[in-house]
């Protein structure tokens, strides 16, 4: 028996017993921390919004994909509201999104004035998903003020753009922090200089962040700008 112990080949098993002993043993030990990794990670991502992949919406996509939507719905409500008067000029654009800021959602108003009508407005009311409409006239001072005319050579970005550039200026933090549960954009003239505006508006519970953008510039508007 002690002879067969000596012989070359019992020595060659034993060694590839320990070898094997030694693979298994460190790919056990591997899989186990694959496994803890893996698990790890999966908590990070549940604390770690930014490491989550991202949901394609009004604030990511590409501004191509709305180009050609926003033209149409804009054809639309001009042909309307110079087919009631034809000299309705728009004086403002208002944009009410639901908290999911989904392609396609919300709805778009188009404000018209008239030189000759001291009175009403008209407003072209467009699904953003349907591009179905209603026309319908109102008090002057009842919706965004007594408006005037807009000057479109100075409208150079859309709403999907202002929504994208508020969301790189307070906007998306804002929306981090606090539960919204709506999103306005709104075009017209205002201070400073009377100029063509943005004013994109967060609203959460108890809570309203207000950026202001150069509808022609793209620029943020300040505080210090504003007085």
């Amino acid at each position: 028996m002690l002879d067969f112990l000596k012989k070359p080949i019992f020595l060659i098993i034993i060694a590839a017993a320990i070898i094997a002993a030694g693979i298994w043993a460190y790919v056990s030990n591997r899989s186990e921390e694959k496994a803890a990794e893996e698990k790890a990670a999966e908590e990070q991502a549940k604390v770690d919004p930014q490491t989550q992949p991202l949901t394609a919406d009004l604030t990511n996509i590409d501004i191509g994909e709305v180009t050609d939507s926003i033209k149409s719905q804009t054809d639309i409500a001009d042909s309307n509201a110079t087919s009631v008067d034809s000299r309705n000029q728009l004086a403002a654009i208002d944009i009410q999104l639901p908290k999911s800021l989904a392609q396609g959602s919300g709805t778009t108003n188009y404000i018209y004035t008239s030189s000759a009508d001291r009175i009403y407005n008209w407003v072209i009311s467009i699904s953003n998903a349907s591009e179905a409409f209603v026309r319908s006239k109102v008090y002057k001072n009842d919706y965004l003020g007594d408006l005037t005319a807009i000057n479109r050579d100075f409208w150079k970005i859309n709403y999907v753009q202002a929504l994208q550039i508020a969301e790189k200026n307070g906007g998306l933090d804002f929306r981090n922090y606090y539960d919204v549960s709506s999103v306005c954009l709104v075009l017209k003239k205002g201070d400073p200089k009377g100029w063509l505006y943005w004013y994109v508006t967060y609203t959460a519970t108890g809570q309203v962040n207000s950026i202001q953008i150069d509808a022609n510039s793209a620029a943020i508007i300040s505080g210090d700008e504003e007085e």
